[in-house]
């Protein structure tokens, strides 16, 4: 499969960055370079796509549109609008019963290639797709009656191939490009109203998929993800516990009460690693706040970065180190906090006596149209 130029830094690629926060060399950078040393900011706010972008015109488009990959379901996205106003959660319908307040609406661009992927999921919302160029898209509907649709969506109308189409709340949906080849891509937008929130998102399991549609086996298996291939006992365990009504079970069940070792310790490159709590891909699912516990072990940096859609703070909770801000640089240790104004830039260093852990807070979550790294 072919590779196109990596917007965004791996994990290898984090790993060759000096310690430290001071700069880098003063010359002009290419994109992988411009973002290095910024690995765990970068993820944590859901920026940090671990694939190379996509070949040809679909990366392009990528690029252009300041794409990242959606959590879990793995296309392409760029959040385009959010309405100012909010519904409040109690006016909802029903299946919408004990989430908080929405936007009335939302809208993205979105992209998907044979890699890349829209992988199936449900949303609680009506979700109205919009083609614009590239390939016929290949979406496969499995519906709550027991019937399943195979639609083409694309320019040509009078060959069959939809425009646009509204797939009706909790209908398991996943999508692709109809030709397969690598350098195939399909161009569209999705539009919700209320908007969405990650809680409202629900990924489906091959083998429990391919179970209930047995004639749509393979195309399920194609849209399903590595991860998502068998759902594991210990879900259907938190589902059993939600389905039986038990308070407390089912607060855990839904990530509402829960420790940070629920969230995978991930690493982004020697002696740094993160926690992802509650966010766009955090264990609470949730646009309201990104929050995250980071470790940095002796002298490592998050590297410097500003963020332009609001104030930021850490809280650190053990170890002592560094808070490098605009007025300079200070000490930090266990009950710090330290409160970062927007636009500021910054960097958290681990001091030279063992790691720096902190919390990371942020509301509402991360837009990564409003992140900028520093050199």
């Amino acid at each position: 499969m072919g590779r196109g130029e990596e917007f965004v830094v791996s994990t290898k690629s984090a790993k060759n960055q000096p310690k430290g926060d001071g700069p880098h060399r003063s010359r002009t950078r290419s994109p992988r370079e411009t973002l290095a040393g910024h690995a765990p900011i970068l993820l944590f706010y859901g920026i940090m796509n671990p694939l190379p972008l996509p070949s040809g015109r679909a990366g392009q488009l990528v690029r252009h549109h300041r794409m990242s990959l959606i959590p879990d379901e793995g296309a392409w996205f760029a959040l385009t609008y959010v309405s100012p106003d909010r519904v409040p959660g109690p006016a909802l319908p029903e299946r919408y019963a004990g989430a908080g307040d929405r936007p009335l609406g939302n809208a993205i661009l979105a992209l998907v290639t044979r890699r890349d992927f829209s992988a199936l999921h449900r949303l609680r919302t009506d979700e109205i797709w919009h083609f614009y160029e590239g390939d016929p898209l290949e979406l496969l509907l499995l519906h709550a009656d027991g019937r399943d649709e195979r639609v083409l969506l694309g320019c040509d109308s009078l060959a069959g191939q939809c425009p646009q189409l509204v797939v009706p709340a909790g209908t398991w949906m996943g999508a692709r490009p109809a030709r397969d080849e690598v350098e195939a891509y399909s161009f569209f937008g999705c539009t919700l109203a209320p908007g969405f929130d990650y809680s409202d998102f629900e990924p489906g399991w091959g083998d429990e998929l391919a179970a209930a549609w047995p004639a749509r086996a393979a195309l399920i298996a194609a849209l399903t993800r590595e991860a998502f291939a068998t759902r594991p006992a210990d879900a259907a365990i938190k589902e059993t516990a939600e389905q039986a009504g038990t308070a407390a079970a089912a607060a855990v069940a839904r990530g509402r009460v829960f420790t940070p070792e629920a969230a995978p310790e991930l690493a982004l490159g020697p002696g740094v690693t993160v926690r992802e709590l509650a966010g766009r891909g955090g264990v609470a699912r949730t646009e309201a706040v990104s929050f995250a516990r980071f470790r940095l072990e002796a002298g490592r940096s998050t590297g410097r970065s500003r963020y332009l859609g609001g104030d930021e703070h850490f809280v650190v909770l053990s170890g002592t180190g560094f808070a490098t801000l605009a007025a300079g640089r200070f000490s930090v240790g266990p009950g710090a906090v330290v409160v970062i104004p927007r636009g500021e830039p910054h960097a958290m260093t681990a001091g030279a006596d063992g790691p720096l852990e902190f919390l990371t807070v942020l509301a509402p979550a991360f837009d990564p149209t409003n992140y900028r790294p520093e050199p």
